[in-house]
């Protein structure tokens, strides 16, 4: 004979579970607008854990921790084009790249201008997606 459990919508213990995923299931929902958004490519493709939504800084560093904010320009012409327009004194770039340990014996303008991109896509979730999703955690 076969058993099943039924889910009790008045159980204290189920609310709480249908509660929280809700809960999870808007943030993750939320993320996957607001990274399209502002960062114009869905961040829910690099997140580990949608169990848990706790805090915003736990999303930036799966976001990390994935890849989702390495921006990768290759070629030369493509680089200089970019840090042209994004940072013609090379200064935000070269410090984000002593940031990482990154002497002038071994940087080129692919790497600079990927350091850089990387960067702003990262500053862009602080400002325009982190405040939004705090509103929901």
């Amino acid at each position: 004979m076969e058993t099943h459990t039924q889910h009790d919508p008045l159980n204290p213990i189920n609310y709480k579970e249908d509660r929280e995923h809700a809960r999870n299931q808007l943030i993750f929902d939320a993320l996957q607008s607001l990274s399209l958004e502002y960062l114009g490519e869905d961040a829910t493709e690099y997140i580990n854990n949608t169990e848990e939504f706790t805090d915003v800084n736990d999303i930036f560093d799966d976001l990390q921790n994935n890849g989702f904010f390495d921006v990768e320009i290759i070629y030369y012409c493509k680089a200089i084009e970019y840090l042209k327009e994004n940072d013609s004194s090379l200064w935000d770039s070269l410090e984000i790249a002593k940031e990482y340990g990154y002497t002038l014996e071994n940087i080129n303008s692919e790497l600079l201008a990927s350091l850089h991109a990387t960067k702003q896509r990262e500053d862009k979730f602080w400002q325009d997606v982190e405040p939004k999703l705090n509103e929901l955690i």
